[in-house]
Formats: C-alpha cells, sequence, structure tokens
C-alpha cells in the first residue's frame, strides 16, 4: 500500500505542475492598439486649424488656442537650457517644425527624433531671427506662421483682444 500511495502523491503533483504550467502557457489576450484615425483633428488647436482654411475668420481663435498649447518641437535641450532647434526645408525654404500633438508628430517622421515639449508662447519668443514656423507640416493640419506673424501674435494688443472673445 505504500508503493500505491507514493504513486498517487507523485501523479497528483505531477498533474498540478501540468496544469498550473498550461494555464501560465496559455497566450494572453493582448490590449489592442489604438490607432488614431490621421484624418480626425487630436486637439481643439488642430480642429480651428482645419477649420479656418474654409473660414479665414477663425484665424483669431485659432491664434487663441495656439497660444493656449503646448507643442512638440523637434530638437534636444542643451547646456544651460539653451534650445537647439531641428530645421527643416520645405519648397525650398528653411522652416522650424512644431507639432499640435503627438499624432501629428508620428505623422511627419519617419526616423526617431528627439523633441521636446514647452508651451507655444515660450516657443514662439523664442524662435531666432527671420525663422518662420511650421505647424503639423506633411499632414492636412499644418500651417505656415511667418515672422512677422509669429511678432504680431505674441503682440500684447493681439493677445487680449482675442483673449476676449473665447
Amino acid at each position: 500500500m505504500g508503493s500505491g500511495l507514493i504513486f498517487a502523491a507523485i501523479f497528483i503533483i505531477v498533474t498540478a505542475g501540468i496544469v498550473s504550467f498550461t494555464m501560465f502557457m496559455k497566450p494572453r489576450r493582448k490590449t489592442p492598439v489604438q490607432k488614431h484615425d490621421r484624418k480626425a483633428s487630436a486637439n481643439d488647436l488642430e480642429k480651428s486649424i482645419s477649420m479656418s482654411y474654409a473660414d479665414p475668420g477663425r484665424m483669431g481663435e485659432t491664434h487663441r488656442l495656439l497660444r493656449a498649447s503646448r507643442l512638440l518641437i523637434l530638437g534636444t535641450l542643451g547646456d544651460g537650457k539653451k534650445l537647439g532647434l531641428k530645421h527643416w526645408e520645405i519648397e525650398g525654404r528653411p522652416v522650424i517644425p512644431a507639432f499640435t500633438s503627438l499624432v501629428r508628430l508620428r505623422e511627419s517622421i519617419t526616423n526617431q527624433e528627439h523633441y521636446v515639449e514647452m508651451d507655444a508662447c515660450t516657443f514662439l519668443k523664442s524662435i531666432p531671427g527671420n525663422s518662420d514656423i511650421m505647424l503639423n507640416p506633411n499632414t492636412q493640419f499644418s500651417m505656415e506662421l511667418k515672422h512677422n506673424e509669429i511678432l504680431k501674435l505674441l503682440e500684447p494688443a493681439n493677445h487680449k483682444s482675442t483673449e476676449a472673445q473665447g
């Protein structure tokens, strides 16, 4: 009887081991990665940019939303927190690319890039010389800001008039 008991104990241990092993080896359901519709706007600023093409009278609202936004800027922060900006050439002109969402950034680049996130006003105030900005280049939510437009956008009088509208 002793050997039968040992056999039963070994059988139970081996069976329990196999059952628990197969339970852990079952493929787990992966949560599907949600893909963002590239044609859909990711935020209010992108919606406003899109609507401004059809109705240029909405540009004041677009500027207000831009000033209140955070942007993703290609580049790196160096010593002394100096921002090293990446420049692109679009239609033969140098521009500084900036993005209104991670969706637009990923849509526009083909290689891994370094980027920093910062509020739009701080970024726009730090633009060197006569540089132009291209928001969301290579997407349907792109918008070019020439240097003189950037200066007007940052003027305190324009800041207050569009803030009062919102």
